[in-house]
Parts: C-alpha cells; sequence; structure tokens
C-alpha cells in the first residue's frame, strides 16, 4: 500500500511540477529538482492521510476502561470507562485471543458504539 502512495504520488508530482515549470517562472529549469521533491513530498503525504485517515480516527476513538465484572458463560458483563459511567459488554464484542483471560478489574481498550438499547463497548481488548 505505502509503494503504491510512492509511486502515484511521484507520478502526480511530475505532472504537475512538469506544467508548473512550463507555466511560471518562478521556478528556473536547474531547480527542477528541488521542486519536484516538494510536490512528492507533499503529495505523498495527502495521500497517507487519505488511505490511513480512518485508522487514525478509530485510534483516537478508543477509550479505556476496567471490566467491572464479566460471565463468559452468560456471555456479558460490564466495564467502568475512564471517564466514568459503566458501559454493556457483549462477549461477541471481545477480542477472540482476550475472551478467556477477561477477569474483574482488567484493563480494556475499546470504542462506543450507539445502539438501540443505548450505548455498548465494542472491539474489546486486553492492554
Amino acid at each position: 500500500m505505502i509503494f503504491r502512495s510512492l509511486i502515484t504520488s511521484a507520478l502526480f508530482a511530475a505532472i504537475y511540477v512538469f506544467f508548473f515549470l512550463k507555466a511560471s517562472s518562478f521556478f528556473e529549469q536547474n531547480n527542477w529538482t528541488i521542486s519536484f521533491i516538494l510536490f512528492w513530498s507533499l503529495g505523498f503525504l495527502s495521500i497517507l492521510g487519505f488511505v490511513y485517515g480512518r485508522r487514525i480516527k478509530r485510534a483516537l476513538k478508543s477509550e479505556s476502561g476496567t471490566i467491572k465484572w464479566f460471565d463468559p458463560s452468560k456471555g456479558y458483563g460490564f466495564l467502568v470507562r475512564d471517564k466514568g459511567g459503566d458501559l454493556f459488554v457483549h462477549l461477541r464484542s471481545v477480542n477472540p485471543e482476550d475472551r478467556r483471560k477477561l477477569r474483574e478489574n482488567t484493563r480494556v481498550k475499546f470504542t462506543v458504539e450507539e445502539t438501540e438499547k443505548g450505548p455498548q463497548a465494542e472491539k474489546i481488548r486486553i492492554i
């Protein structure tokens, strides 16, 4: 994915610099490499922001808290958010590797989803 971003940004930077140098006398012919590197880096950063923007947004939305109680036989429990308040925890929301390790007072990271019955913890993993 990063390699594709590098190639795409280099292609757009080359096209942009070519037309920019033709249309403007701001950059002289001997400075085309500097302008290419400048536009390439800007293009590469914007493509990375577009590609990885969702991951960054999800990471910013995650919260942490402590398991209040969890009963694996019933398949649900509750956790206490660091911000305050309790959230419902369903077994399907817990990372499969962490299901057997989930006990009281376990520190977890999660996201909050609004459901029909109110807010619920999703994508729960032990930290």
